[in-house]
């Protein structure tokens, strides 16, 4: 019993592949083989009570080996189909995630990461797994072997989903089952890893949040290894230390791989991840700080807009996260002429000076700018989009009519491309949502100076939708008449309940004040 536990755990580190394996030269006891390795006498007798299996023939093992990579081919392609179908069902139907993400970016971006980690495991598992020089343990060199699938899983889900992630561990896992020195708790155990990894990455929030999901992924690994470990009855004490140091170390670099390629993936694709949405919602954003200090009116329209976008992106199912973000950054190149600016301007109005085509030509350049800047802080390129989207080729009417009434009676008034931003229009729906409310907010300031009935503010948000739409600024947007429809009541339930009518308090008189006034109830409570 003692020799067969021998020859199951020599077996168990090094198994000799029965397609090659052929004795070469037995002599007194001694075995050579081709694969490499001397044998003495009490293994042999060990591996003749195991029941090795004879040698092969040549063609019977190109057969083999034939109809191996044929099965694991197919496997793949199936699994790789899956896969494609199920980011294509993803992108249509999760629009609130993939609005921030190119179509074709996500289905680069997810086969890279397919064949990176396929690359990365299958290539040098044939060596690790069948190389005995190390002196650790199969089940550590298998979870080493993994460690390119936990990175590609952990990255999978939190970029594109946790559906992808599985058939990323799926299309590895599999693979690994038809490679030479390689058993089937091999492929198990790379294939529970990967969805491990994925599944646990979504349970945490933040970049500290990949440090939780390696040490938990680590941990699990270790127990798995562990339990088939012990089933193989091995009898070094060191085998589960080793074990538990390559589980943990493996989780931990998976996740610290897995942050350091992030942000390298996300300007590489142009992906936006929920991560970085998080930390770009931070009021204390170094740009947002300078915006502030530099425009505070802009600052507070920014603010306000952010809530009008937020509410609107979660009326249709969009990201609120990203349009609240946009609505931020909107408007940042305001803040390097922010006097000119309406919001800013406390003493004069500085376009009183200038003529309607410099007004006009101050305006766009503000536009310009902002993409400046965004660039300059590495602002997302979705986020940047929303600079020149949100005015799209809209019209400056005021400044459009005042050169009208001064050049039309020297009949030098050309064509109102002049005094049109340039563009584009709204691509999307965040942006085409930052349009709409920034337009209804900037009339809701107006309507404020009035009287702000919910009529008459039903009223005002109709025609700019109307103004806008007959524009032709949606022409592009992917935004239907349901959900415009469903904005414009979103709209209208916030404006009025901003902007309600507000009880009159009377004021207190001098001459005879009444009985319960604030004067008379706060010397009685000062009188106890």
């Amino acid at each position: 019993m003692k020799i067969q536990r021998m020859a199951k755990d020599h077996l168990r580190i090094n198994p000799p592949d029965p397609r090659s394996f052929r004795l070469t030269l037995l002599l007194t006891g001694t075995a050579l083989f081709m694969g490499g390795g001397f044998w003495d006498r009490t293994i042999l007798s060990a591996l003749q009570i195991s029941s090795l299996p004879s040698s092969t023939p040549f063609a019977r093992e190109s057969l083999y080996n034939s109809l191996s990579f044929l099965t694991g081919g197919l496997l793949l392609a199936v699994f790789v189909f899956l896969a494609a179908r199920s980011i294509r069902e993803a992108v249509d139907h999760s629009p609130d995630m993939f609005e921030r993400i190119n179509q074709k970016s996500v289905s680069i971006l997810f086969f890279s990461l397919l064949c990176g980690s396929w690359i990365l495991t299958v290539f040098p598992a044939p060596w690790l797994l069948a190389s005995g020089r190390f002196g650790v343990p199969l089940e550590s060199r298998a979870t080493i072997l993994a460690l390119p699938t936990l990175i590609a899983a952990a990255l999978s889900t939190h970029l594109i989903g946790k559906r992808q992630s599985v058939a990323l561990s799926l299309v590895t896992g599999i693979s690994i089952s038809f490679l030479p020195h390689s058993q089937p708790w091999t492929s198990v155990f790379i294939l529970i890893a990967g969805i491990l990894a994925g599944f646990s990455t979504a349970l945490f929030r933040g970049r500290i949040g990949f440090i939780k999901s390696g040490i938990l992924t680590g941990l699990v690994l270790f127990l798995m290894g562990l339990a088939e470990h012990l089933y193989w009855n091995s009898s070094s004490p060191l085998e589960p230390l080793i074990l538990f140091v390559t589980g943990i170390s493996a989780g931990l670099l998976s996740a610290l791989g897995a942050v350091f390629l992030l942000p390298l993936i996300e300007r590489g694709f142009g992906v936006l991840s929920d991560m970085a949405l998080t930390e770009l919602l931070d009021v204390n954003h170094p740009l947002l700080r300078e915006f502030y200090l530099k425009a505070p009116g802009s600052y507070q329209h920014s603010m306000s807009l952010a809530y009008l976008s937020e509410a609107a992106a979660t009326s249709i199912g969009e990201n609120p996260k990203l349009a609240r973000i946009s609505a931020y950054f909107h408007d940042i190149g305001k803040m390097e002429r922010p006097q000119y600016f309406i919001e800013n301007q406390a003493a004069y109005n500085r376009h009183e000076l200038l003529t309607p085509r410099m007004s006009a030509i101050i305006l766009i350049d503000h536009v310009r700018r902002g993409i400046e800047i965004g660039h300059r802080y590495h602002l997302p390129q979705i986020v940047i989009d929303a600079i020149p989207e949100h005015h799209g080729t809209r019209l400056m009417q005021f400044f459009y009519r005042k050169a009208f009434e001064q050049e039309s009676e020297e009949h030098k008034m050309g064509p109102d491309s002049d005094f049109r931003y340039p563009g584009p229009k709204p691509r999307s729906r965040i942006t085409a949502i930052i349009m709409l409310a920034d337009a209804v907010e900037a009339a809701g300031r107006v309507l404020q100076r009035s009287s702000p009935t919910p009529a008459r503010i039903q009223g005002m948000i109709e025609d700019v939708f109307s103004d806008i739409i007959k524009d032709g600024q949606l022409d592009e947007s992917p935004l239907t008449l349901e959900e415009i429809a469903v904005i414009k009541r979103t709209f209208t339930q916030i404006l009025v309940s901003i902007y309600h009518h507000r009880i009159p308090y009377p004021k207190a008189t001098t001459s005879g004040q009444k009985k319960n006034s604030p004067e008379k109830v706060q010397g009685a409570f000062n009188a106890r």
